[in-house]
């Protein structure tokens, strides 16, 4: 398959360490093609921007048509524009592509200083172009240009989107913080996105930043996930740095993802940089049912399971207390790692040995109460920036899914698929153990088995087999 094509707007750095010089480096380093299109030859240095160096517009639309001429474009980024003229030309570019990301780093100035950027050319990008713009992604002295607005992060935000803005990430490297945060809005969803800050200042974190992001956009990815995987690749950018003259240059590299670079995920501002401590789990769970009532819960004991998670939805509050009730009764002195889904207030009423919990669910529970009263915790994810929500919450295990299709419950979420099951089993080895779950039977566990998977979790599988006792033991001999 034809590598993803990605058109790169922006002005040219002569030292080579900003603008498209920096997005070509990132794009072709997340496997797709640039497109470079040069609005500026600029003049800068480690003392400033000395000159903006427009090119002639018309220089600049013929730099296009050469190139839709034998690309097809599945994104765009847009750095630095220099003047109203090249306004211009970039909103005749952007109205030949109305369905594909847009991706605006508004460069209004350089980090080092000297000349900006008029104010009529910032007018224009907020009159103009905010209805063509998928993702804008300001640092916070940007973002108050643009909005007009002297006040917090949050409300300069809902200015810009009132007019028109469809999403916004705010860089917020440069703040006092220990933490390097950004602020993410669009109708999907709203949070922040952090990690501990290097201490090392490095040229052109923006334009790859956003290069990055309008490089998965192109691929394919949910804009979360982009936001999160690019943060991903700043940080190890970061993290591997290397002195070039006067600069610390980012290093792009294709290596596999590592945890320490995945960012965290909160949706309050209160939250950034809370940490909670919960009891660790094996990392291998095994064979794990999810069933819906305490009958199944005495069923697989007998069978020699040693965790179950009972899940009880759309019951009256007293029969679901009953039922947990009765499952942690029936349970004791049994070694069961018996995990409680959603209710959590009744796991630690009752001594669960842990409480597992979807994404929503996250934003209802009391997680200091959970961790207080020494149980373990589970967490559903089915993305990388649901990844980058957990790891915020530090759980004791992490499940991924659906690895297939299921009919067990609507998904609102394609299959996670093999391969990406052995990249979050290699990615989270030796901190989190990792469940799989959805759409797995004795047939698909046995080829789960080798991403070396600590344990797989299924409803169906069991509870609708013919002989769920054959079914079961069949599953633990696969699994042992």
């Amino acid at each position: 398959m034809a590598k993803p094509a990605v058109l790169l707007i922006g002005g040219l750095d002569p030292q080579g360490c900003a603008g498209v010089a920096a997005d070509i480096a990132t794009v072709q380093h997340h496997d797709c093609h640039p497109l470079p299109l040069i609005t500026a030859m600029t003049e800068q240095s480690s003392v400033g921007l000395t000159a903006m160096g427009a090119v002639n517009a018309e220089k600049l639309l013929a730099q296009y048509h050469n190139c839709v001429e034998d690309f097809d474009i599945k994104a765009i980024k847009i750095g630095l524009i220099p003047n109203v003229t090249i306004a211009e030309t970039v909103l005749t570019i952007l109205q030949q592509h109305p369905d594909i990301p847009v991706v605006v780093d508004p460069v209004l100035t350089t980090s080092s200083g000297g000349v900006t950027v008029d104010n009529d050319v910032q007018s224009y990008i907020v009159d103009h172009l905010f209805p063509y713009i998928t993702l804008l992604t300001p640092n916070i002295p940007e973002l108050h240009q643009l909005s007009a607005v002297e006040a917090s992060t949050e409300e300069s935000v809902a200015a810009l989107r009132e007019r028109g803005l469809e999403a916004c990430l705010v860089k917020g490297g440069h703040s006092a913080s220990r933490y390097a945060t950004e602020f993410f809005v669009s109708e999907l969803a709203s949070f922040y996105c952090y990690q501990d800050k290097h201490s090392v200042d490095v040229r052109g974190t923006g334009c790859v930043l956003a290069s990055a992001i309008a490089s998965q956009l192109a691929a394919g990815q949910d804009i979360r996930d982009a936001v999160v995987l690019a943060k991903a690749y700043i940080s190890r950018g970061i993290r591997l740095s290397q002195r070039s003259g006067p600069y610390h240059v980012i290093t792009h590299s294709q290596f596999e993802l590592e945890l320490q670079d995945i960012p965290k995920l909160c949706y309050r501002s209160e939250l950034i940089g809370q940490q909670y401590s919960f009891p660790s789990c094996p990392e291998r769970l095994g064979i794990y049912p999810v069933v819906d009532n305490v009958d199944w819960v005495q069923k697989l004991v007998e069978e020699d399971i040693e965790t179950i998670q009972l899940r009880i939805k759309d019951k009256a509050d007293a029969e679901t207390k009953k039922q947990i009730k009765m499952a942690i009764s029936y349970l004791d002195k049994k070694s069961v790692n018996f995990f409680v889904n959603d209710h959590w207030q009744l796991a630690i009423e009752h001594g669960a040995y842990g409480v597992h919990l979807g994404q929503e669910d996250l934003h209802d529970a009391n997680l200091g109460k959970i961790a207080d009263a020494g149980l373990r915790l589970g967490i559903s994810t089915h993305s990388y920036w649901e990844l980058a929500r957990a790891l915020a919450v530090n759980p004791s295990y992490v499940a991924l899914g659906p690895i297939f299709e299921t009919t067990s419950k609507q998904m609102p979420f394609s299959p996670q698929g093999i391969e990406r099951l052995h990249q979050w089993v290699h990615l989270l080895k030796g901190k989190y153990p990792v469940v799989a779950i959805g759409g797995i039977n004795h047939e698909r566990a046995k080829q789960l088995k080798t991403t070396g998977v600590g344990s797989v979790a299924m409803i169906t599988a069991i509870t609708l087999a013919d002989d769920y006792r054959q079914t079961t033991q069949d599953l633990k001999s696969l699994w042992q």
